[in-house]
């Protein structure tokens, strides 16, 4: 399973969280409930941090002390996830090449060690909730991973996630990447990446894409030659309020110029930076930005010839007077010169 390594943020900003609602599903996608809804989540967090020692002898013990003060099943979801990501570890190395008879035992050897990869992440959320009579499925697929990957085939079945049933409704959530896109916090501890807790449908589908297309969510799911073809697309790209409509062509050529268009409805600051395809370093580029209604058409010299990554960066726009700006990746493609 390959790690979800994100590129260094420039910003970090709140973000908005989903509670449960009528969605059918992968049968109408309709806008989410969490684009316009905050749900403070402190005190069952709080709770689930906190829990004991005692609590986690067994699988059993803990589901039960994590969701039996919870009024919803919204509320069970998220302790189980804020238990989890506070308390266990991603780390690369464990289990690596070891067999096990079961998923129970995969499971119970996660909640000794404290330790995972994507798929001991999505066993033990499936069955802490099991024991709650919360419905989990997990969910096998390919996953893209890497700014190289910008529009190239995705070959390797690597990533493993969850959806989960809440008062009817399936919701997707990942706590493999939110780990491993956690940010700094208030008190500078880091702190799980909520985006990636019933994250909007579209939104997963851009780095995701499951065996089975129903799990998508979506009304239309995308097939795996377009998934193949997507951009490298960042949490923030949504969070800052760009449209669901991403742009679905991640492999570009240029010749002096290259021009990009991106919608969103409010004010933006961008910035952008190129290096070569798998470089670890990226040169800052000047960028033109013609701003018309809700469309950016965005234009950046390429200057340098072979297979390149432009990252793409934004901000909401500031003060006249603001003298740091700081910015978070949205985005970056490939681009054949």
């Amino acid at each position: 399973m390959r790690t979800y390594v994100a590129r260094p943020v420039l910003a970090f900003l709140v973000f908005f969280f989903a509670t449960a609602s009528t969605f059918p599903v992968g049968r109408q996608e309709i806008p989410r409930p969490s684009k316009f809804v905050t749900v403070d989540y402190s005190t069952i967090d709080a709770y689930a941090r906190n829990a004991p020692e005692s609590a986690t002898r067994n699988l059993n013990t803990l589901s039960a002390y994590l969701t039996s003060p919870a009024r919803t099943e919204l509320a069970k979801a998220r302790s189980v996830y804020t238990w989890i990501t506070s308390h266990i570890s991603y780390d690369m190395a464990a289990y690596s090449g070891r067999r096990y008879s079961s998923e129970l035992d995969y499971t119970n050897r996660v909640l000794g060690s404290r330790r995972a990869v994507c798929t001991g992440f999505a066993l033990i959320y499936k069955h802490l909730l099991k024991q709650a009579g919360i419905e989990v499925a997990n969910i096998k697929g390919y996953s893209r991973t890497n700014d190289s990957e910008a529009g190239r085939p995705i070959r390797q079945m690597d990533h493993e996630w969850n959806a989960v049933k809440l008062d009817g409704d399936w919701y997707l959530v990942d706590i493999a990447w939110a780990q491993t896109t956690a940010k700094p916090g208030p008190s500078g501890a880091s702190q799980p990446n909520d985006f990636y807790f019933l994250t909007e449908p579209t939104a997963f589908a851009v780095n995701h894409f499951p065996l089975d297309p129903n799990w998508q969510l979506l009304n239309r799911p995308f097939s795996k030659a377009q998934f193949d073809q997507f951009p490298k697309v960042y949490d923030a790209y949504f969070r800052l309020g760009f449209d669901s409509a991403f742009p679905q062509t991640g492999l570009l050529e240029a010749r002096d110029n290259l021009t990009l268009t991106l919608k969103n409805e409010g004010d933006v600051e961008f910035m952008c930076s190129v290096s070569s395809v798998g470089g670890s370093t990226a040169t800052n580029v000047p960028v033109q930005v013609q701003h018309t209604g809700d469309t950016y058409r965005l234009t950046v010299p390429m200057t340098q010839r072979g297979n390149n990554t432009l990252y793409v960066f934004a901000k909401r726009q500031g003060p006249r007077s603001e003298r740091v700006k700081s910015f978070e990746g949205i985005a970056a493609f490939t681009v054949t010169k």
